[in-house]
């Protein structure tokens, strides 16, 4: 009795374990194509396009992680520089950065989604007749819908960063250290756990909605092994509740952008360096040490 019960454990075992490998595999290859289209966007783009799409690079010594140029467009520091995106940058940039804010480099979510609102918003013409509105919108329909596209396959993608990292600290054998890895505090990371435990596979909805906290969320969740399908299944329903929400806020403050990126920034605090990869990083040494070791 016990012998076919284990059989019949390792059989779902093995069965899991190439679930979740494909998983992996379908959204290496997602990152590929969208690399792929980013270099043919580069290498196709028109002769009289400025060579880097209007994106400026500025040595600049401000504190400030993210802020709001006073001309139309959106800037960050990264690296000692300040990039400052144009009005209406491609959006593939926007993909990338949503990839660099799943490592929490440079910038939040929250004010590049917002940005994106208030980017689309000004393309369209709004004098309060239906006719300019929707002329401005077809002429401007490719670019607003693959931008939306864009965004929105870089947050769900971006989500999975941080699980993946958390499953990879779990499977090092260093989870006994998560919390003093993550770089919050102690309480908010053990409710951050009781959440995870709570929400079960549901996680990767609620995830969608945990405001500040959403890349500690998703690491925890990949150490706590939650399924890595259901957790994408509920980033990807939940970012089509929360991406419309953020693009909204930003149709809304399309008049005042400073004031919309600047104070987003303030309220939700950009995680300008990734504690968690600290984790990570802990986890590959300790996995590799004890792969050589052996």
């Amino acid at each position: 009795m016990h012998k076919a019960s284990d059989d019949l454990t390792g059989n779902l075992e093995d069965k899991t374990v190439p679930t979740r490998s494909s998983l992996l595999a379908k959204l290496v290859i997602a990152l590929g194509i969208a690399a792929t289209v980013t270099f043919l966007s580069i290498g196709l783009k028109q002769p009289n396009q400025e060579s880097n799409f209007g994106i400026q690079y500025l040595v600049d010594g401000s504190s400030s992680s993210t802020i709001a140029t006073p001309a139309p467009g959106f800037s960050f520091k990264a690296f000692g520089y300040r990039v400052m995106l144009p009005e209406y940058a491609p959006g593939w940039v926007y993909f990338w950065l949503l990839m660099a804010a799943g490592f929490g480099l440079f910038i939040s979510e929250e004010a590049l989604n917002i940005w994106v609102g208030i980017s689309i918003a000004r393309m369209l013409v709004l004098d309060g007749t239906w006719q300019s509105l929707a002329n401005s919108f077809s002429r401007n329909a490719p670019y607003i819908t693959s931008t939306i596209l864009w965004v929105y396959w870089g947050v769900c993608l971006s989500d999975m960063i941080p699980f993946y990292l958390g499953k990879l600290f779990k499977q090092s054998g260093a989870s006994n250290d998560v919390y003093s890895k993550l770089g919050i505090g102690n309480q908010k990371a053990r409710d951050i756990t009781d959440a995870v435990q709570k929400y079960g596979n549901l996680i990767g909805l609620v995830e969608r909605f945990s405001l500040g906290v959403r890349n500690p969320t998703a690491f925890l969740a990949g150490a706590l092994d939650i399924s890595p399908e259901c957790f994408f299944a509920g980033v990807c329903c939940g970012g089509l509740m929360t991406l419309p929400i953020q693009l909204t806020i930003g149709f809304l403050l399309r008049e005042r952008p400073v004031f919309a990126v600047a104070t987003v920034a303030t309220v939700v605090g950009i995680w300008t360096v990734f504690p968690y990869a600290v984790a990570a990083v802990t986890a590959l040494f300790l996995y590799l040490r004890r792969q050589f070791s052996g």
